[in-house]
């Protein structure tokens, strides 16, 4: 393991409390959430390249312990490779804070964090705002072992207020004891229309290949953000199933002090198998 000539430590708590009220699962009521991050990072830079890495250890209000990040990454500007826990470029980008439920196909079931398999990604920079991801999972057995593995290009451009992300996603993934070779495509688009107004898209597309049979996956989402205010709508299909949804959140500081803030958010979404719809 490399030692760092630059090392940095960092902290931060988040507490989550709502009130909640699904039926496709049964949970009602009140319910609270939280964790504390402690992030430890570190660079060192000579003779035109660099080494950095990256840990990051989760403490969860119910007594977990975890880890969020756990990575290290090399190279120069024009080229790095990183390596372990940790996540790819988004192609689903939502809001942080707000009460999504989600749980649906979004291009990203090959970005990242995956437990004890490998994951690596090299970045090639094209030019100005250009570069080229190419990341890989991969796990020692022949099976999949409830998660996924394949490869994940990704495309990223950014100029002024505009920033673009194309990618592909390929390999095998497992839904239960069923596994399926699957693909996939998705974009996301950035707008800042000035410093306090943002616009943003995704459009996602796949098919996994189950022995059932074919499984084809959508989604699309768009959204705003004025200030602290974050809105979105999104709409999504898995097979037979639809989804419907709404969700937003507007983040204020607490007291003028520096990194603390509130964030009242709200989530609504429906779905729809064919047969019955859920609210």
């Amino acid at each position: 393991a490399p030692a760092f000539a630059a090392t940095g430590v960092s902290a931060n708590m988040e507490l989550d409390t709502g009130v909640q009220n699904i039926k496709s699962t049964g949970a009602k009521g009140s319910y609270q959430a939280g964790r504390v991050e402690v992030n430890f990072t570190g660079r060192a830079e000579g003779n035109g390249g660099f080494i950095a890495g990256k840990a990051s250890a989760i403490l969860s209000k119910g007594g977990a312990a975890s880890t969020d990040d756990a990575w290290v990454q090399l190279g120069s500007s024009a080229f790095d490779v990183k390596l372990g826990r940790f996540e790819a470029a988004d192609l689903y980008p939502t809001p942080a804070d707000a009460a999504r439920i989600g749980g649906f196909y979004q291009t990203n079931a090959l970005r990242g964090r995956m437990g004890d398999r490998t994951h690596a990604a090299a970045t090639f920079a094209l030019g100005t705002g250009l570069s080229l991801e190419l990341g890989l999972v991969d796990i020692k057995d022949t099976g999949v072992s409830g998660g996924s593995k394949g490869l994940r290009p990704v495309l990223s451009y950014a100029s002024g207020p505009l920033s673009l992300r194309v990618g592909l996603e390929s390999g095998k993934t497992q839904d239960g004891a069923d596994e399926a070779n699957f693909s996939g495509a998705g974009a996301a688009l950035g707008y800042a229309v000035d410093a306090g107004l943002s616009l943003r898209a995704a459009v996602s597309s796949g098919t996994a290949k189950f022995a059932a049979g074919d499984q084809k996956r959508s989604a699309a989402l768009l959204g705003v953000s004025a200030g602290g205010l974050n809105l979105s709508v999104e709409s999504a299909k898995t097979g037979d199933t639809k989804y419907q949804g709404a969700f937003g959140g507007y983040t204020f500081g607490l007291f003028d002090i520096k990194g603390a803030s509130m964030t009242p958010s709200f989530g609504t979404q429906s779905t729809d198998d064919g047969t019955a719809k859920v609210t």
